[in-house]
């Protein structure tokens, strides 16, 4: 017995051995903290804290930036330099100085007023074309008061005591953080000019509700929508003139709403909507979108517009450079590969059996994009086969036919599911054979329930209502 033993545990232990002098070489080797010229970088600091402010104040304490890696942390590539006078420079130990934090109050307050002069003046914009402005928020504050910008425009992070840190005296995940800008600002506009290839907005995020011309709509529900919607062109404006700011680079994101539907139902409808059922878009920029449609060195419009596809569904795009109208988007009723019975006993519909199902309804459609759709979407879209959508559903639509079935339609019943192949189940005896998603479970305004799928350009999606 002593000698079948030993063997077996040392083949036990091989591995475990084998495992942790890979985990010792890989935390050595990982890590290149303090790879760095400490002086160096301090000497970068003064002179430059020196030359920009007149000032003689030295560096008291040196904290690497560093991230964590697989097994360990890696160096950033930057240091934060504390000065004598309690303020940070940042350091990159490629690039030089990326600038310090002693003006980030008034400084913010500056791009602030800039920001809201753009958008003020977009508000008067709105108003020639025929729209009321309710609100503008940025970042969730309103435009007009100070703050929107704090914490947000070229930020960094490290921890709140890294001289403790860095001796072995504490272990904190507690972190401050500061703006750091480069130029120095006198109140001049030139700064602006001098900052714009270093500073980063952090994306502000605008949000416009309107009423009038292009932005009145039944329950907040676009239908029958301009090609260019009279509110486009001042936001548009708005966002090009605060362009300079950072070098031509776009970065501000706009969401526009209409006004009285967001946060709730309308005044004049008595749909109970629960708060995340998101109400009254009418539509987005989006900075971060690279089209060839759209509008370009701003970023890609989402042109919300609800549009019918027939048994009382509805259709509109949900992706930024992806406008659809009528004929984009297909309805057929097709025969269905499974039966409500077989979801049922396969177990494919046990995470739904708090639903009340509407047997008598049980039909299944094929919700495909038209021939020649894709040819004339964004090539990023093209690329990746696909994009956002929303669904509606109104089941009190006389084209769903429920009542030819003899089928009373109430509350979520009848519902629209998708269905799909389960990929699990090749591997996964219990798994069930299909993936069932359901539509929410709160509705819009206008009583219509709703989802978000995807749209393929190779696949049809199943839906399936019962």
């Amino acid at each position: 017995m002593t000698y079948a033993t030993a063997p077996i545990l040392r083949r036990k232990l091989a591995p475990l051995v084998l495992l942790a002098m890979v985990t010792v070489l890989a935390l050595v080797g990982c890590s290149n903290l303090g790879e760095f010229d400490e002086e160096g970088v301090a000497r970068q600091a003064e002179r430059y804290y020196a030359e920009k402010y007149g000032d003689d104040a030295r560096v008291v304490d040196v904290w690497e930036d560093r991230s964590y890696a697989l097994f360990g942390y890696r160096s950033s590539g930057r240091a934060f330099c504390t000065m004598s006078d309690g303020q940070t420079v940042l350091v990159d130990f490629e690039d030089g100085v990326v600038g310090d934090n002693r003006q980030q109050d008034e400084v913010t307050a500056a791009y602030e007023q800039r920001f809201r002069e753009e958008l003020e003046g977009c508000c008067e914009r709105l108003g020639d074309a025929g729209c009321d402005v309710a609100s503008v928020t940025v970042n969730g504050v309103p435009l007009e008061e100070d703050g929107f910008f704090e914490g947000c425009i070229s930020t960094y992070y490290w921890p709140e005591d890294p001289a403790g840190e860095k001796n072995g005296e504490v272990e904190t995940t507690v972190e401050q953080s500061a703006s750091f800008f480069y130029a120095r600002y006198t109140g001049d506009d030139s700064f602006f000019e001098q900052e714009a290839s270093r500073v980063s907005l952090g994306v502000p995020y605008v949000e416009i509700e309107l009423s009038g011309a292009d932005a009145d709509y039944a329950d907040g529900f676009p239908t029958d929508v301009p090609e260019t919607p009279a509110w486009v062109a001042p936001i548009e404006g708005a966002c090009r003139a605060l362009l300079p700011l950072t070098d031509g680079d776009a970065e501000t994101r706009v969401v526009v709403y209409q006004a009285g539907c967001r946060d709730g139902v309308p005044e004049d409808t008595d749909a109970a909507v629960l708060s995340d059922a998101e109400n009254g878009k009418l539509g987005e920029l989006s900075p971060f979108d690279d089209s060839d449609t759209g509008a370009d060195d701003i970023g890609s419009w989402l042109i919300v517009e609800w549009f019918p596809v027939g048994k009382g569904v509805y259709v509109t795009s949900d992706e930024c450079g992806v406008r659809l109208r009528t004929g984009d988007v297909e309805l057929e009723t097709v025969e269905s590969p499974v039966s409500l019975e077989e979801l049922q006993e396969s177990g494919s519909l046990e995470r739904f059996d708090e639903r009340e199902f509407a047997p008598g309804a049980f039909e299944a459609y094929s919700l495909a994009v038209a021939p020649d759709l894709f040819a004339r979407l964004p090539e990023s879209v093209r690329d990746k086969g696909w994009f956002n959508i929303r669904l509606a559903y109104d089941n009190q639509d006389p084209q769903t036919g429920l009542a030819e079935l003899g089928v009373t339609p109430g509350g979520l019943a009848p519902t629209l599911y998708r269905v799909e192949k389960n990929p699990a189940a090749e591997d996964v005896d219990s798994a069930p054979p299909y993936e069932v998603i359901a539509m929410r479970t709160e509705t819009l305004a206008n009583g219509f329930q709703y989802s978000e799928p995807e749209l393929f350009a190779d696949a049809p999606t199943l839906l399936v209502r019962m």
